[in-house]
């Protein structure tokens, strides 16, 4: 694999995934390199499991989530990874909630 934005893998499930190098993360996001290398640090974000340097696309939410919680609210990392987790949290009970009112 190449390794660019635009170069999709499939995973197990044959579900096609965009890959970003922590360079495209931050260039997708408009963030400081340095920025994402703390989000990575601080266990925000996580890259792929077999190339530390490759982040799954859908990860860019989670910085532009830590973006805002940083800049809008003065949230530290530490802070902003306990809100972004309760946030998921909310959104999974809230699609499981809806699940359940389709039956």
């Amino acid at each position: 694999m190449t390794g660019s934005s635009s170069d999709p893998i499939e995973n197990d499930d044959s579900i096609e995934i965009h890959v970003l190098t922590l360079r495209e993360l931050a260039e997708r996001c408009g963030v400081e390199l340095t920025f994402v290398e703390q989000l990575v640090d601080h266990g925000i974000i996580e890259s792929h499991a077999d190339d530390a340097e490759q982040f799954p696309g859908e990860v860019t939410l989670r910085v532009h989530r830590c973006l805002r919680l940083q800049r809008d609210l003065g949230v530290n990392f530490e802070g902003a990874a306990v809100i972004l987790q309760l946030l998921e949290r909310i959104e999974s009970l809230e699609h499981e909630l809806l699940g359940l009112r389709r039956r």
